[in-house]
């Protein structure tokens, strides 16, 4: 059974699962900008690197004190991106080549099977893949372009109209944030590659060809695992 988005009221809302990079605002509180601080600071760290942060460290570099810093580290120990050292700080560790595989895997499950059955009825999901294609092609930030890259795939997700789905493809997505920030950091000819491969995804959904759409994504994820394999990265 293929679901269009006309039979999926949460999609309905732009905003739901929305991936998107933080702006620091005002109206940030203190907990929120040391989590975006972290947050950033992981996600730029080299997949095959390890880091530790201390409290201090990440006070005096962030420029926010302890207790909330304190408080984001709670945060993200909770989300799986460090292991935390009481009264000391955090340890980040390495994603090695068998994590990159194990999330490329479920990528290829979820995304495989959202495309499919999106692609017979796909409303007006095209229109909102070529928007967020524009977006991607005149991103100079590396965080931003892969924050849309994700926003793309979550986008076909969310019309796909399973929830457990989408909620299980969003505890990817900050992995997928930092093994993906690193390839375009590195290679900017990858950046063009994947503009025209989701240029394929969205061709073939737009014309509602699921077969394609399946063969477009699977194509676009096997050479994102060649590229997030690379020696240099």
């Amino acid at each position: 059974m293929h679901a269009g988005t006309a039979g999926c009221s949460h999609f309905l809302n732009p905003y739901r699962g929305q991936v998107m990079s933080t702006p620091r605002t005002s109206g940030a509180t203190a907990p929120e900008l040391a989590y975006e601080w972290l947050k950033k600071t992981i996600i730029t760290l080299p997949r095959d690197e390890e880091m530790f942060l201390s409290e201090a460290q990440v006070a005096a570099s962030s420029g926010i004190s302890r207790t909330p810093v304190r408080e984001a580290l709670m945060r993200l120990e909770a989300e799986g991106f460090i292991r935390r050292v009481p009264h000391k700080g955090a340890y980040i560790p390495a994603l090695s080549d068998s994590d990159v595989e194990a999330v490329m895997q479920a990528r290829r499950v979820v995304e495989e099977w959202s495309v499919n059955e999106v692609a017979p009825d796909p409303g007006l999901v095209p229109d909102r893949l070529r928007t967020l294609l524009e977006k991607q092609e005149n991103d100079v930030d590396p965080v931003d372009f892969i924050a849309h890259d994700l926003e793309f795939h979550t986008t076909i997700l969310r019309a796909a109209c399973n929830p457990l789905m989408n909620d299980f493809y969003s505890s990817l997505r900050d992995r997928q944030m930092r093994m993906g920030v690193r390839i375009v950091m590195a290679d900017e000819t990858r950046k063009k590659q994947v503009l025209i491969e989701h240029s394929a995804i969205a061709d073939a959904i737009a014309a509602k060809d699921a077969e394609a759409a399946v063969r477009a994504v699977r194509e676009h994820l096997e050479t994102t695992l060649r590229s997030m394999k690379a020696p240099n990265l």
